[in-house]
């Protein structure tokens, strides 16, 4: 075995995919937003009593995240509501013999909040998940 430098100093080629990733015909939720490789569900939920917002993303974005959970802010002309996720473990799952990734997440909020982002124009809505931030228009 011969060993090189100029091999070990070679830069790698990355499997690059510039496909568009395939649509899912999504059945259980209403489409509320989109961004180039991401379509978001949004549909408002009452348990007991208490009103949430239970969101599903699939797509190209794939998380796992523990103890911290992510935050889910509605762009109006001029304010925003922020709102916490239920729970703070958050995992993707990818969906079987495809490169596209489906991850479900419930939002607290409360009555005003609710009647706010069902009654007045979003502008646009954002995912933070630690350091990241992921945008999508309403549609």
């Amino acid at each position: 075995m011969v060993f090189s430098l100029s091999n070990l100093l070679k830069s790698k080629k990355t499997n690059e995919n510039s496909e568009p990733l395939p649509k899912i015909d999504f059945k259980r939720g209403t489409k509320y937003a989109e961004n180039l490789n991401n379509d978001v569900y949004l549909d408002f939920e009452e348990l007991g009593g208490f009103p949430f917002i239970k969101t599903i993303i699939i797509g190209d974005i794939s998380t796992k995240i523990k103890r911290t959970g992510c935050t889910l802010t509605f762009k109006f002309e001029n304010n925003i509501i922020v709102l916490n996720s239920d729970n703070t473990t958050i995992e993707s799952e990818k969906i079987k013999n495809t490169q596209v990734f489906f991850t479900e997440i419930d939002f607290e909020l409360d009555e005003d909040e609710a009647k706010k982002i069902k009654n007045d124009n979003v502008e646009e809505i954002s995912y933070t998940f630690k350091n990241k931030i992921y945008s999508f228009k309403p549609i």
